[in-house]
């Protein structure tokens, strides 16, 4: 994911989810703007904090940044404001707003976006959650979308019934989209058994599952630039 479209969403949020003013939604922004540039500085990111896409990884850059003199001493004399900024985007992060809100905040954050840069890199053999699939998974309830009554156990790592983010429209497709499919309308959340029902199953069993995602998302991914039939999303998908 392009590490601009993490702040694109971000202010967005700020200002539609949050209802915050646009001076705020400043305050906040400057605040990762300069923790960026310490961060940079340390040789912890390449450009700044939003091309972080774990949050676990961001959650170490809390935790070194909080326990770091420098960071310290200039919270201190900025009078809370990165600690703040920090920990907002954290809420942001980890989409405590979207909680128990079904699908409609989520959705003012459906916009067209970009196909990001390609880039070679290197894949860490522990992933964690992405940002955005996190997000999506709160947003959802910790709910099945295609079942609710669909039973997992709880996640040791939030408390919660465990479940996953699934690309409705999958990444490997990205070159025949204009915009970015790796957007909140395309993520879907599915407890494992769906989830790898879509991938691993025959046809015949989870044609059901598609049919009710491509009804529930068609006009959030339209919203975000995706416009696609239901013959090319069952052809592509099953």
């Amino acid at each position: 994911m392009n590490k601009h479209v993490l702040l694109t969403y971000y202010e967005k949020y700020l200002r539609d989810i949050r209802g915050l003013s646009d001076s705020s939604v400043g305050h906040y922004t400057q605040a990762l703007r300069r923790i960026s540039k310490m961060l940079v500085d340390r040789e912890k990111v390449e450009e700044t904090i939003y091309e972080i896409q774990n949050i676990g990884e961001l959650e170490v850059i809390k935790a070194y940044l909080f326990n770091d003199p420098e960071f310290i001493e200039l919270n201190t004399k900025g009078h809370q404001m990165y600690s703040s900024g920090l920990n907002n985007y954290l809420r942001f992060a980890y989409g405590e707003d979207f909680a128990n809100a079904g699908n409609n905040k989520i959705q003012l954050l459906d916009i067209e976006l970009p196909v990001p840069d390609k880039k070679v890199r290197e894949i860490s053999a522990h992933t964690r959650f992405s940002i955005i699939k996190l997000q999506s998974i709160e947003s959802a309830g910790y709910r099945c979308e295609f079942d609710d009554s669909h039973v997992t156990f709880t996640a040791k790592s939030t408390g919660h019934p465990y479940m996953e983010g699934h690309h409705a429209v999958p990444m490997k497709y990205q070159d025949k989209f204009e915009h970015s499919l790796d957007v909140y309308a395309n993520v879907v959340c599915l407890c494992p058994i769906c989830h790898r029902l879509l991938h691993y199953g025959v046809e015949s069993e989870k044609e059901n599952v598609v049919n009710k995602i491509y009804h529930d998302r068609v006009d959030r991914l339209a919203s975000s630039g995706i416009k696609i039939s239901r013959n090319d999303f069952m052809r592509i998908v099953v």
